[in-house]
């Protein structure tokens, strides 16, 4: 499952986009939102990506907890506000943006969940917890859709 959500996340936080817009409002702030400020959000998802990489070697639950508490969730609050800093004007481009967040906190509640359960020792807990998560692989799906959907709308490609 972790890889999963990895190699999704990967092709989320990794969009370049290739475009001729022109003069095209949504076009330009598509293109400004992916190639510019998404990637400080894009640097916390690698930094996210190597500390769950390190999840298959840690040795017990307390590991991980730490792990969760000190690297995961404040990563995940950092790019919450990096996204809520981003200013857009287009409703389309704020429709991807709001996927997005909703993939953010998908994941947050996930790993909360999923730190609470290591805590406790509970398994049906941890059961729960994945689910969550892969709400967020589920949204994030959805999200990519949008903005392959809106690319393609633009005559804009849409590069992993």
């Amino acid at each position: 499952m972790k890889k999963a959500i990895f190699v999704l996340m990967a092709m989320v936080m990794s969009f370049g986009l290739l475009t001729g817009c022109g003069s095209d409002p949504v076009a330009e702030e598509l293109e400004k939102f992916l190639n510019t400020d998404m990637v400080g959000i894009n640097a916390k998802y690698e930094d996210l990506k190597a500390e769950v990489g390190k999840w298959d070697n840690l040795e017990d639950d307390a590991a991980l907890v730490v792990s969760i508490n000190d690297v995961i969730l404040p990563n995940l609050d950092s790019s919450l506000e990096l996204l809520s800093k981003i200013q857009l004007q287009t409703e389309e481009v704020k429709e991807i943006k709001d996927k997005y967040q909703k993939v953010l906190e998908a994941y947050k509640e996930g790993y909360q969940s999923m730190q609470s359960a290591a805590e406790k020792g509970d398994t049906a807990a941890v059961e729960a917890a994945d689910a969550k998560i892969e709400e967020g692989v589920k949204l994030l799906d959805e999200y990519n859709k949008s903005v392959e959907d809106l690319a393609a709308e633009k005559d804009m490609t849409v590069e992993y």
